[in-house]
């Protein structure tokens, strides 16, 4: 009885610890995890699968062991955050494979990213188009959900700063560096660190400022 009873305290303990960890990192949902997140799932699981029914394994140690999990968990989740590089591996970045209605045969091809034509395809008809006529553009996110857009008036926004650093990859789909960035930051007197987001949307750049201020500049193409 003793023994089953600690199996169900190992257990209760753990799952505590599991959903404290989901809800404090805001991952509640399977749609908001990461790469890392499932990863770091599985690790956790696995930890608590193989520790309940050992007698070998202290209580304090098996607490410990899931401690430096969720430790190791959140970290990396926090430096995938707000390291460009390690986002881009842990998580990935949008893959367009369509450009104005041209296949972007570099990226449908490369061996890194896998891309399933005929799943982009049973993708497409469940949003209710039905030929690759009809794309404009059209890109994966990095959940593997595709995004599509048949209008070119309607294309979706590029995020240029994200939380104070500069997104290189997203500026070269406007054909812009960031030195051209760096002056519009200058010109508008903001600091880089002060910025959250900055958006760019049919030629209007915004700036979400950590403070919440909105700063937006029209026609940002023409104020070169």
């Amino acid at each position: 009885m003793l023994f089953y009873s600690l199996v169900f305290l190992k257990f209760f303990v753990g799952f505590v610890i599991v959903i404290i960890h989901l809800n404090i990192s805001g991952k509640t949902q399977l749609s908001q995890m990461t790469p890392v997140d499932f990863i770091g799932n599985f690790v956790l699981g696995g930890i608590i699968g193989g520790v309940i029914y050992s007698r070998a394994i202290p209580f304090h140690e098996y607490i410990l062991v899931l401690m430096i999990g969720v430790f190791l968990i959140s970290s990396l989740n926090y430096i995938s955050k707000h390291v460009y590089l390690l986002r881009n591996f842990t998580i990935g970045e949008p893959i367009p494979i369509i450009k104005k209605r041209q296949f972007l045969m570099e990226n449908i091809l490369a061996k890194q990213n896998k891309i399933d034509i005929i799943n982009i395809v049973s993708q497409l008809h469940s949003q209710g188009i039905y030929s690759f006529e009809e794309v404009y553009y059209a890109q994966i996110e990095p959940n593997g959900e595709l995004t599509v857009i048949c209008d070119p008036a309607e294309m979706p926004s590029v995020i240029l700063i994200k939380e104070g650093s500069l997104r290189g990859n997203e500026l070269k789909h406007i054909k812009r560096d960031e030195e051209w960035l760096q002056q519009k930051l200058i010109d508008l007197d903001i600091n880089l660190e002060d910025v959250f987001i900055a958006e760019f949307w049919k030629n209007k750049l915004r700036f979400i400022l950590r403070s919440g201020e909105l700063i937006e500049q029209e026609n940002a193409f023409d104020k070169l």
